[in-house]
């Protein structure tokens, strides 16, 4: 494993790479900037790759060029969310990392208050906090910790640490890390765990790599919303929902039967999960139904008893529309 200078030096002495992914989303990428040229937190290695952008991302971004230290790269081909990722991996040199997506804004203090708890913690893999919610305006419309299983909220209230074990049981029923910007990444993990993000995955990239990483490391979790997670119809996860619950299937039903769950924790894992396939299916929508085989073959692949708690979850989804009407036939995401 690569020995990553830097990570025991005092916490005011320790660098931290911060890799902005930028791909449109223009409108928002101004006030991403400015949250983190405010972040408290002093030694920060700085970089922003811009995908090939079709809106002037390019001429916000050379505004910010060298403000402390920011260094820009352009890439000459678009290659989607996961290989620029991956390339703010390879560019990265400090002994921890955040990858900052381009739309989402945040606190001053996120990357201080990250440290800390990674510092307080020494085997986390990583770090999060909650998340704030915003809409396209910048308007406050909740947090992700509302969403979670009472199981999680009970959990973390206040700031902890999530064993291995106990954070993949999490993941097992949500993504409970809303999304990349609220997180601090130990580069000692991520070597561990690859040194990359998968390339067979679209929407649940994220999802999959925190599974590995509760394999073997603990989580960090700060409980105060310093990252503002942004709801438009633009992300990847809104584009890609014709496949949404085929990734949700192909993550979840294998895990699902491999780890070491009582019973009843096992029926509420699969009812969760055919109800995640029930939302995508009620009510029809042409664009989905096509793909219904795929899914029925990747539920008989990785976990045939789920199909038990098919019905249930159908009923249950029919009844949510029935009380909730219109509002609720475009569920959010499990995340």
């Amino acid at each position: 494993m690569r020995f990553w200078p830097y990570e025991d030096l005092p916490p005011h002495m320790t660098p931290v790479s911060v890799v902005v992914t930028s791909y449109n989303h223009a409108r928002f990428l101004k006030a991403r900037m400015d949250t983190l040229m405010a972040q408290t937190y002093p030694d920060l290695d700085l970089w922003a790759i811009d995908d090939c952008s079709t809106e002037n991302n390019v001429e916000i971004l050379r505004g910010y060029e060298g403000r402390r230290g920011l260094r820009l790269v352009l890439r000459d081909r678009n290659a989607g969310l996961i290989p620029v990722m991956n390339q703010s991996i390879a560019l990265s040199t400090a002994a921890f990392l955040v990858i900052a997506q381009c739309d989402d804004e945040c606190d001053p203090h996120l990357i201080e208050r990250l440290m800390s708890a990674m510092r307080e913690h020494p085997t986390a893999g990583l770090a999060f906090c909650r998340s704030a919610l915003i809409d396209e305006r910048g308007r406050l419309l909740g947090d992700d910790f509302s969403l979670r299983e009472r199981a999680f909220r009970a959990r973390c209230g206040q700031d902890t640490l999530i064993r291995g074990p106990e954070m993949a049981r999490f993941l097992l029923h949500s993504c409970v890390i809303p999304n990349m910007s609220a997180v601090v990444i130990r580069r000692r993990c991520l070597d561990a765990v690859g040194g990359t993000f998968a390339s067979d995955y679209t929407v649940c990239v994220d999802w999959q790599f925190f599974f590995r990483v509760a394999e073997s490391w603990d989580v960090a979790y700060v409980a105060e919303p310093l990252n503002r997670f942004r709801q438009n119809a633009s992300t990847v996860r809104h584009r890609a929902n014709d496949r949404v619950v085929n990734e949700y299937l192909q993550l979840l039903l294998p895990r699902g039967r491999q780890m070491k769950l009582s019973w009843r924790e096992r029926c509420r894992c699969r009812t969760r999960h055919m109800y995640l396939w029930a939302a995508h299916l009620i009510p029809p929508r042409l664009k989905t139904l096509w793909l219904v085989p795929q899914q029925l073959g990747l539920v008989l692949r990785y976990d045939f008893l789920a199909l038990l708690f098919l019905a249930p979850a159908v009923v249950a989804r029919i009844v949510e529309l029935a009380v909730h009407g219109v509002s609720r036939l475009f569920p959010q995401e499990a995340s």
